[in-house]
């Protein structure tokens, strides 16, 4: 039996992977924000769109993730011919070819986007396109631009506290006038802290979560072009793949558990596992994982000792663990065979597994007993009366 499960092993070792649908990924042509080193380290394909395009329906309809990067408005003086002579200046005229977005027109179709199931991911000076979706943005003295250079010392949260493995981040802000965001309404904080203002020291978010609707949109004050940075590494792979998530989560809402942690990641070129953090409750925790393609191992640690483990031939699978204490445990995943430059979800539920969609039953069966008790009431408080000529 050992051999059989062996030879069938390697027989889907050696069968090529299936190829999954490509991702639909677009980056708005832009000066600042270098997201498409990441996209290309992770061999992430996308398409680059310009400025002007973003009024157009199209651009919605054929793509699943949008990278709006700061800098993406061309600078004024690309836009102008200046006539003079000498040193007199005799006239302004727009270039040929301008374009000026419609901002309202841009917002609806936004958040059509968006709602509809879509993931975004904006950086730095391109705040004003998601606030003017959303309307969600609020900042001290009612002026974004007040965040001076220096290094500000991230308190990290919730995926992406368990994505980079750590509470602190150290990140660097190079340049003085960066977006600094006293608030953003409706949103998951996911890093903030305390920075440098000309009017003193301030605390806020820097990188947060919309959930709207079916999708996601991710907003970050934070941005590197290093292509080993972990906190770009989480919002590229979650925006190019956060479809795959959803489908993932989908199936794992299922079982009615509590929500926790969630993930997308893959393992890059000279990686040979992934480790994360998972905040576990005491007793009954699964952790449901998803690929597109290829086959993976996860192991579940308590400091340095293996509690539970899962390897199958399967893309999806979940792994029950029973935690005997609520706290952080270690979580790393390993690929069966060649896994790497294929994404992948995570998702932490607390709570027992018990019937697929218990809570929907038991609301159904309550809500026919309930009918059922008020028929039974009738009958007995409006006994069925017979009529008829007696013999």
């Amino acid at each position: 039996m050992r051999r059989l499960w062996a030879f069938a092993a390697v027989i889907l070792l050696a069968l090529p992977v299936s190829a999954a649908v490509p991702v639909r990924v677009a980056v708005v042509a832009n000066r600042y924000d270098s997201v498409e080193k990441w996209l290309q380290a992770c061999r992430i394909p996308y398409t680059v769109i310009k400025y002007a395009d973003l009024n157009h329906p199209d651009i919605y309809r054929r793509h699943d993730a949008i990278f709006f990067p700061s800098g993406m408005e061309p600078p004024p003086e690309t836009s102008i011919n200046i006539l003079s002579r000498g040193t007199s200046i005799q006239g302004v005229t727009l270039r040929e070819g301008h374009y000026e977005l419609d901002r309202k027109e841009l917002a609806r179709k936004l958040r059509a986007f968006i709602d509809g199931g879509g993931s975004a991911y904006f950086s730095g000076y391109s705040w004003d396109i998601l606030h003017g979706a959303y309307d969600d943005f609020s900042f001290f003295y009612g002026f974004p631009y007040i965040g001076s250079a220096g290094t500000i010392d991230l308190r990290l949260e919730e995926d992406l506290l368990g994505f980079v493995s750590s509470p602190r981040f150290s990140a660097h802000m190079p340049f003085s006038g960066w977006v600094a965001v006293k608030s953003i309404s409706n949103a998951d904080v996911l890093a903030g802290g305390r920075f440098d203002t000309p009017r003193g020291q301030k605390e806020g978010p820097v990188i947060v979560r919309l959930k709207r609707k079916r999708g996601e949109a991710y907003y970050t004050g934070y941005y590197t072009g290093e292509t080993g940075n972990p906190i770009m590494r989480f919002l590229v792979i979650r925006v190019a793949f956060g479809s795959l998530l959803t489908s993932l989560e989908a199936g794992a809402g299922r079982w009615d558990q509590t929500s926790g942690v969630r993930m997308v990641d893959m393992l890059l070129p000279g990686e040979t596992s992934r480790r994360y953090t998972v905040p576990l409750k005491k007793g009954r925790n699964t952790i449901f994982f998803g690929s597109e393609s290829g086959f993976f191992q996860a192991d579940v640690y308590s400091g340095d000792a293996l509690i539970a483990s899962r390897q199958t031939w399967e893309r999806e699978f979940a792994l029950d663990v029973r935690a005997t204490v609520e706290g952080t445990y270690g979580l790393r995943i390993f690929p069966a065979g060649n896994g790497r430059s294929i994404p992948y979800a995570i998702s932490v539920k607390h709570g027992m597994r018990l019937v697929p969609y218990f809570r929907r039953v038991v609301l159904a069966f309550l809500f026919f007993l309930v009918i059922a008790a008020l028929v039974f009431i009738n009958r007995f408080m409006n006994p069925r009366k017979y009529s008829g000529r007696a013999r």
